[in-house]
This record gives structure tokens, C-alpha cells and sequence, in this order.
């Protein structure tokens, strides 16, 4: 029943002690009953002890399941990434005072993390994260594995990679119904270049966003299906061509530029690996056009068009050169590693090449390294170990080869 937890919560509120409350009507040992749902008790003593309280015990009924209800929605506008009525919903129940009960305070709070890091606000997501770390003893089942599901999305947008895995494969699916965590273990997998076990968990995500016609979330799915099948080698490019232009036609379908921008980008980027640089810069610009210049994916997509531009000679060097300047300054001023990849480029454009391989070496390798995003650190290794070879200098490219396939699994050995 729901009317005793209502009555415990207005009495705590109210700073009354059990005996307080029920001299007069009923027991202290009755009313502590009550309050635990351990026995069965008259209308008449809960309408006494509700008119005490200077509640409508109905009312605050009717409260209580329309709060509860609000909850899910919540929790289904986060995942549908549906921002704005996200952002309603959450102003809505921090008006509620009921949203301070125990069982929806746990999952107030884990959706509040849910909504920070949805907004980018990492900072305060870590300090809510911690809060409730301090209660896990608490949690049921279903927030337990709700935090695991939330760290999990912490730390991959922290880019730390291998402690999102670690926290995503601990979620036990019979307590947790919320699927969606397969594709944040896709994109894991992905950014540690384990590309069959991105495919197989985006497949299970794709199969559950069908199921609960979360359109936005299928086009994520999609994108990130179609670059497990270009990462180990080109697919027909004229078949992912038409992939892409799908998934134009479906942002156009359910009005998200937002979601628009993310399919030009990856549409540029694919062009970019297969040196069709004029189509490459043409899809970024197209993506830059629907950002807001404020966010992170703004400062990866412009690094993307400098990097597109230079490389296919479309664009004057020094108009570049202001450019990557804009964007290492909005880096550095959010605090965002992208600062690297724009004073990288700043280095190749100056042809100042012994910055620009130390900064590889001393700063971005070892970055990588740590967060374990093994893509990148593939990609730099081996672009050290052909400039200390070039340069002659052959203890760093051999330290740096004996690095590279020490990383190596044998099909024969995989063990």
C-alpha cells in the first residue's frame, strides 16, 4: 500500500516523533506497524492521522502515482534523446515533494546523473556519481545496475574506455531491462578496436531501439554499424554511400539537424580515409552549418575540416592556420583534449616536424595509451616508428615497433 509510506514521509517532514503523531488515535506499536506495512489498518485511523498531518491522504495518492509515472517518462525521455522534454520533466520533479521519498530519491538521482551527462556537465555528474556510490548498499536490483549502466556512460565520455567496459559488462541484464546499454558497449569496444564485438552488441541495440521505435537512437546505431563495416577494410563505397543518404532522409523525416550533423560528419570522415578530400570537406561544412559552435563535437568536426582541407590542398594554409587557432583556444577553455589534434595540425602546417613528433610522443601517445583508445594509439605508433626510421635514429623506431606488436594477438596464439 501506498497511504503508509505517505503518512512516514509527512511525519519525518514534519518532525514528529510516532508518538507525536498518533496520540490520541492509535498505538505507537500500531502506527509503527502501519508505517512498515506490516498489518492492516481502518480508514478512519489514516484519515485521522492524515488530517493530523494536514494532509489529503488521497490527493497525496493520486501524488505519488502520477509521480511515479513521471519517473519513466523521464527515464524514457533520456534515453529517446529527446532534450527539451527532458529538460521539462526534470524542472517539473524538482518541484515535487515527494520526489524526497527513498525509492524515488534513488532513481531521482541516477536520472539527474543520466541528464548531466547527457548535457556534457561531467563535473557534476562525477560529484552525484560519488553521492550515490556513498548509498549503493541501499540500491535495489534494478538502480544498482542502473549505476553501473550510468558510470559506464561516465567514463566513456571521459574517454577512458577499458573502466567503461569493465563497468558496462558487470550489468546483470535479469534485473536491468534497459537494453540500451548494449550500444554504449558497441561504441566501447569500437574505441578499443575490437570491431566483431562492437558489431555484435550494435546488433543487439539496433534490435531493441526497433523494438521501442526509438528513431534517433536506430540512426545512432546505424552510424555505428556502418563504420564497424568500413574499420578493418573499405566497404563498396557506393552501397555505404547510400547508407548515409539514407539516414540523411530519416534526420529530415523526424526534424533532428542535430542527428543530421552527426551523419555529415561521419559521412566526411569516411571520404577522408579514402583520400576524397573535396567530398570530405564539402559533408564537415555541411555539418559545421548545424552545430552550436560552443560544443565539443563542433571543435572535432572543424579539426576534421582543417585536417580534410590541408591534406587535399582546398584551402589557403593560412586561412587554416586561424582556424586551428580558434579551435585550440575553445579546447583549451572547456578543458577538452581536442587542444592536441589542433596543435598537432598547427605544427604539420608550419612544417615544424620535431614539435610536432614530440608532442606525439611525450603528450598524445601517452594519452591514448592510458584511456586505452588503442585505435589512436595504433595510428601513432606507427607514425613515429616511420619518421625515427626515416630519421635514422633506430633504438625509438625499434622501441617503438617492439611496442607496436607486443599489442599484437596471433590468430594462432589468441590466448
Amino acid at each position: 500500500m501506498v497511504e503508509e509510506k505517505i503518512i512516514k514521509f509527512y511525519r519525518e517532514k514534519s518532525g514528529l516523533t510516532q508518538a507525536q503523531l498518533c496520540e490520541g488515535i492509535c498505538s505507537v506499536t500500531h502506527l509503527s506497524k502501519i508505517e512498515r506495512g506490516l498489518t492492516e489498518y481502518s480508514k478512519e485511523i489514516t484519515g485521522m492521522l492524515a488530517q493530523r498531518l494536514k494532509i489529503n491522504l488521497q490527493a497525496e495518492t493520486n501524488r505519488y502515482h502520477r509521480l511515479s509515472k513521471k519517473l519513466q517518462q523521464w527515464e524514457q525521455a533520456i534515453v529517446m534523446q529527446h532534450g527539451a522534454e527532458s529538460k521539462t520533466y526534470r524542472e517539473e520533479l524538482e518541484k515535487e515533494p515527494l520526489i524526497k521519498m527513498p525509492e524515488f530519491q534513488q532513481i531521482y538521482q541516477l536520472l539527474s546523473v543520466r541528464y548531466f551527462l547527457f548535457n556534457q556537465d561531467l563535473n557534476t555528474a562525477n560529484q552525484l556519481i560519488k553521492e550515490i556510490q556513498r548509498q549503493e548498499g541501499i540500491l535495489s536490483g534494478y538502480t544498482r545496475n542502473m549505476l553501473k549502466h550510468i558510470i559506464g556512460i561516465y567514463y566513456f565520455q571521459m574517454g577512458e574506455f577499458r573502466h567503461c567496459i569493465e563497468h558496462l559488462t558487470k550489468i546483470d541484464i535479469e534485473h536491468y531491462n534497459n537494453e540500451e546499454y548494449f550500444y554504449h558497449l558497441a561504441l566501447a569496444y569500437h574505441s578499443v578496436h575490437s570491431n566483431i564485438t562492437a558489431y555484435y552488441y550494435g546488433k543487439k541495440a539496433l534490435s531493441f531501439f526497433q523494438r521501442t521505435l526509438n528513431i534517433l537512437r536506430i540512426i545512432d546505431t546505424e552510424l555505428m554499424l556502418i563504420v564497424q563495416l568500413n574499420a578493418k577494410e573499405l566497404h563498396h563505397f557506393e552501397e555505404t554511400k547510400e547508407k548515409y543518404e539514407q539516414l540523411l532522409k530519416l534526420c529530415d523525416s523526424v526534424r533532428s539537424p542535430a542527428y543530421k550533423a552527426k551523419v555529415y560528419h561521419n559521412f566526411g570522415f569516411e571520404c577522408y580515409r579514402r583520400k576524397l578530400y573535396s567530398e570530405s570537406v564539402g559533408y564537415f561544412n555541411d555539418a559545421l552549418a548545424l552545430m552550436d559552435q560552443s560544443s565539443p563535437q563542433y571543435l572535432t568536426t572543424l579539426y576534421q575540416y582543417i585536417n580534410a582541407s590541408y591534406r587535399g590542398k582546398l584551402t589557403p594554409v593560412t586561412t587554416l592556420l586561424t582556424l586551428a587557432e580558434k579551435g585550440f583556444k575553445g579546447a583549451k577553455k572547456i578543458n577538452s583534449p581536442q587542444w592536441m589534434d589542433f596543435q598537432m595540425v598547427i605544427y604539420e602546417m608550419k612544417d615544424d616536424n620535431e614539435n610536432y613528433y614530440t608532442l606525439i610522443e611525450e603528450t598524445i601517445l601517452p594519452y591514448y595509451q592510458k584511456i586505452g583508445y588503442f585505435i589512436l594509439v595504433e595510428h601513432y605508433e606507427r607514425k613515429l616508428f616511420y619518421y625515427y626510421s626515416e630519421k635514422g635514429d633506430l633504438k625509438k623506431a625499434m622501441k617503438i615497433a617492439h611496442s607496436y606488436i607486443g599489442s599484437k594477438t596471433s590468430f594462432y596464439d589468441h590466448h
